[in-house]
């Protein structure tokens, strides 16, 4: 019988919905039996819980009927025992006063003995004594009572005051007898300095030091104050006065100040830094203001820079209005009529003629004294500042603000204020007119071999003269805007001038337009003379440009102006860098001014092959390319080997092309002049060299005339030459090749370590035209 899924589906159900109910019948007899349970099982918890829980009760009660008595007996004992125990407390208290009050009176009667015995010690144990005593015991009644006496009649605490005071005045006296000049005992000083910490007067021997150390810097400011009034001689006489005073307050703490902080500086009291140091900047800021003030007014620091700053630079004007004077260069022409003296020894002597002074300029010498003592007044305020960090690990920002200065009339100030407002300017105006002046002094040395010029000794002596000055001031700030503005100066007054005086000789003369004649040849002599000094010039000043900063760059020389320890890292506004390695980067801007110097030295070297070399060079070339051939034969071989024309003509023709130039140009001028001519033989050469046909006896001859090039041109310099000719060189290295394999010329080559500077396909097609394959 077949069955249906269907019917068998239905089936499968209703079996498990009869297993369903069968289940749920289940659980609910369970639940009711446990409701059932439940309620039973509390009731019988009730009867068996309840007369165990009346019987604790019960007992719980008798226990607390039977202690009362015995709680009643514990807490009258334990308030006796109180009772007792503050009885006691007042006893010892009692004890304590009495003997606190019989130590008072004791130290009190000791301590009028000793003054009147004048025994310091002793009153100062017993002064201690008697401050060891708790106030609240001095001022008490019982005190009040007990202490006077008939001698010392006084309430306790203002007979403690007057003893102690006498007792302070007595040391105050002593110690101001022994530290003075005519009675100086440092011992005994010593002794009387540390006997105010035993009586608690931390102040007031801070304050008898602080007197002190006053007198000794008031007593060395009258020393200065009759130098002040004395006539000081143009040296740098204020900078060493002012040197003089802060190297001895320098010496003065540095000896001191160990001695002062182990006496007071303990249990938070105060030490030199915060006790004495406030009262010695009163002293070395008048004295300091004072000098200042006398160097002012002597040095007529206003007036020169009233004068600095209505100069006109009329001579640096009138060279860019007209570069070119006629003849000058050879030492004719109209002179500058200025005041040409220079107020520094320069390397070697310049040879100017007589000219009328002028009066408006301001006197270079005078400023240069002036400049050189505000210099030395920064430098050693720095130094000082320096030692106060290190040593003492203050600045001198905060002495003034704990001696109570406004910031704006601190010697900070002052000095900053008269750094950026004097030194800067008058330094500026300094260099430029020492630039002007070392222009109108240019006198060049036609006789000397290369042609010199006064220009870069008279120009980069005063220049370092002027950098080293400025960073010995010790200011950053001041380093960076001056070495900043010199560049531009220099760069504007010297480098770009200098190509003036170049390009104005070469418009005015105009030697290209010129035809063959006495008056060209007069052009080109003076084109020639004035192009090898200033391109000299320029090539010596790169060359003193560099030697300034390695010379200044030295942490040797830049350690005795500025601190090369690491500043506190715990101060977020301070620069994690030295002051030694900001100083310098500062020093390494003086090496941008090397490539401008450099680019104008390379421009105006073209500038002078394209106006004088250049036609010569053309003429060269067609003479040695004219009826160059290498497709010969036995016969043409024969004759090219007995004319050697190539080497013959290059030989000839040379004389003219650089006549003198090895001798009047420096040697790195020469090189790049010697280049240009050169690039310019070869580069023809080549191209042409590329197109011509050549037969096996003619590479020959060209490698020959290659190698006899080569030898010349080496023959004419001190440095190599070579790599210019390694286009021909292989060139001759293809042309000569015994292998008959075209195709490997160039793996072969490069096999043998040549550095190829033809293609192979360049290679290849070059073979073929030159064979004619």
């Amino acid at each position: 019988m077949t069955r249906s899924p269907a019917a068998d589906v239905r089936r499968a159900l209703d079996a498990l919905q009869a297993e369903e109910h069968a289940r749920e019948a289940r659980i609910a007899g369970l639940i009711s039996a446990a409701q059932a349970s439940i309620a039973g099982s509390e009731e019988a918890a009730a009867a068996d819980v309840a007369p165990r829980l009346a019987r604790v009760a019960q007992r719980s009660a008798d226990l607390e009927a039977r202690m009362q008595g015995t709680a009643g007996t514990a807490s009258q004992l334990y308030g006796e025992m109180q009772q007792l125990h503050e009885e006691r407390q007042r006893v010892e208290l009692s004890m304590k006063w009495c003997r606190a009050v019989v130590q008072l009176k004791h130290a009190c009667a000791a301590l009028a003995e000793a003054l009147e015995h004048r025994d310091w010690d002793a009153g100062a144990a017993h002064c201690a004594a008697a401050l060891e005593v708790d106030q609240e015991i001095v001022h008490s009644e019982f005190a009040r009572q007990s202490v006077p006496s008939t001698m010392l009649p006084d309430p306790a605490p203002q007979t403690l005051a007057r003893l102690r005071t006498e007792l302070l005045e007595a040391l105050t006296k002593n110690f101001a007898h022994y530290t003075a000049p005519a009675t100086q005992d440092e011992a005994q000083a010593t002794r009387f300095l540390s006997l105010f910490p035993v009586v608690h007067a931390h102040a007031e021997g801070l304050a008898a030091y602080t007197a002190f150390a006053v007198t000794l810097v008031h007593a060395q400011g009258k020393g200065v104050q009759e130098k002040l009034l004395a006539t000081p001689p143009t040296a740098p006489y204020y900078g060493m006065l002012w040197g003089a005073v802060f190297d001895s307050l320098a010496i003065f703490i540095h000896e001191h100040e160990p001695v002062v902080d182990r006496l007071f500086l303990q249990d938070g009291h105060a030490g030199f830094v915060q006790g004495v140091l406030p009262g010695l900047s009163q002293e070395w800021t008048r004295l300091g203001l004072q000098i200042l003030e006398v160097w002012d007014e002597k040095r007529q620091r206003v007036r020169m820079l009233r004068d600095a700053n209505a100069y006109r630079f009329t001579v640096l004007d009138g060279i860019r209005g007209a570069p070119h004077t006629p003849g000058r260069i050879f030492g004719e022409g109209e002179k500058p009529k200025t005041d040409l003296s220079l107020p520094f020894s320069l390397t070697r002597p310049s040879t100017p003629s007589a000219a009328p002074p002028e009066a408006l300029a301001p006197d270079i010498a005078h400023a240069d004294v002036l400049l050189t003592e505000l210099a030395a007044v920064s430098s050693q305020w720095a130094l000082f500042r320096q030692f106060l960090r290190n040593q003492l690990k203050t600045d001198v920002v905060l002495v003034d603000a704990a001696a109570g200065r406004a910031p704006d009339a601190s010697l900070s100030a002052r000095l900053d204020a008269l750094v950026s407002e004097t030194f800067f300017p008058l330094q500026i105006w300094s260099l430029r007119a020492s630039i002007e002046r070392v222009h109108a002094l240019d006198t060049p040395d036609l006789s000397a071999r290369p042609i010199t010029s006064s220009l870069p000794d008279d120009l980069f002596f005063m220049l370092r003269t002027i950098f080293t000055r400025t960073l010995s001031a010790s200011s950053l700030e001041l380093a960076e805007r001056v070495v900043t503005q010199a560049l531009a100066l220099l760069e504007t007054e010297f480098v770009e001038i200098v190509v003036l005086r170049m390009d104005g000789c070469r418009r005015a003369l105009n030697v290209p337009r010129l035809v063959d004649g006495p008056r060209r040849a007069a052009a080109v002599r003076e084109v020639k003379a004035t192009m090898i000094v200033y391109l000299n010039v320029l090539d010596v000043s790169a060359a003193y440009t560099e030697r300034i900063l390695a010379d200044l760059h030295q942490e040797s020389f830049l350690m005795q102006y500025f601190d090369a320890s690491l500043p506190d890292r715990a101060d977020p506004d301070v620069s994690a860098t030295s002051e030694l390695s900001l100083a310098q980067d500062i020093v390494s801007r003086i090496g941008s001014l090397t490539p401008k110097l450099r680019s104008a030295l390379q421009f105006e070297t073209e500038e002078l092959y394209t106006t004088l070399v250049e036609p010569r060079v053309q003429a060269l070339l067609h003479e040695m390319l004219h009826d160059l051939s290498y497709d010969l034969d036995e016969a043409a071989y024969a004759r090219a080997e007995d004319a050697d024309a190539v080497a013959t003509r290059l030989r000839a023709g040379w004389e003219s092309v650089l006549p003198g130039y090895r001798e009047q140009l420096t040697e790195p001028n020469y090189a790049l002049l010697f280049g240009h001519a050169l690039d310019a033989i070869l580069a023809p050469w080549e191209e042409a060299v590329m197109h011509l046909r050549f037969s096996e006896l003619g590479a020959l001859r060209f490698d020959k005339d290659l190698r006899s090039m080569l030898a010349f041109f080496a023959a004419q310099t001190p440095w190599g030459v070579r790599d210019k000719f390694a286009k021909l060189q292989q060139v001759a290295y293809v042309l000569n090749r015994d292998d008959d394999d075209e195709g490997d010329i160039y793996e072969a080559g490069a096999s043998l370590g040549i550095s190829w500077q033809l293609s192979p396909s360049e290679v290849q097609q070059s073979f073929t035209t030159w064979f004619g394959r």
